[in-house]
């Protein structure tokens, strides 16, 4: 036999143009289970060491999210530039500008800054599934990159108390403007 040939004999479901008459059950590889404890028939478990550790590394993440939030916010403004360049055929700049906002809203809400995260999510759910922008749809999402903006500046964590009340009551407002005839 030579290297390049195998041992192994052709089997009829080896064809992928054909479909095959038996199935081959493939084990999980159990090895992450076995590390946490886990044997067959018991589960694993994750270590309270492993867990202050995974929360030590989040809060000191959260420590320096504000500057991470200011870089995301600027780069979601960029991207919105594409949009109000060409509002009517923008369905791909808009989706990228929902694609950061996304990941705004879950980088936020994991790093306590629910403010932004509501925002992020209103922003991310408003843009989703369009494919252009009129003007009181852009006045509506420009709405959401100024609260967001002001959120980053002033760092204003959590809900972001009296200032992010009146953040949101500017949000709502815009969003009667988008919704009146």
């Amino acid at each position: 036999m030579t290297g390049q040939e195998s041992s192994r004999t052709h089997h009829p479901s080896d064809d992928l143009s054909e479909p095959a008459s038996t199935v081959e059950v493939i084990p999980a590889d159990i090895n992450l289970k076995m590390k946490m404890g886990g044997r067959p028939g018991r589960r694993g478990q994750i270590s309270a060491d492993a867990i202050a550790k995974a929360e030590k590394a989040v809060k000191k993440v959260g420590e320096n999210y504000i500057e991470v939030g200011r870089s995301q916010v600027a780069t979601l403004i960029g991207q919105f530039a594409a949009v109000r360049a060409n509002p009517k055929d923008a369905r791909s700049a808009i989706t990228q500008v929902a694609m950061t906002a996304r990941e705004i809203m879950g980088q936020a809400k994991t790093c306590g800054y629910s403010l932004l995260t509501n925002v992020a999510e209103s922003l991310y759910k408003f843009l989703a599934d369009r494919s252009s922008l009129g003007p009181k749809e852009m006045a509506f999402a420009e709405a959401h990159l100024g609260v967001m903006q002001n959120v980053v500046a002033h760092d204003l964590g959590g809900d972001g108390g009296p200032v992010g009340k009146e953040l949101l009551q500017s949000l709502a407002i815009a969003k009667q403007k988008l919704t009146k005839t």
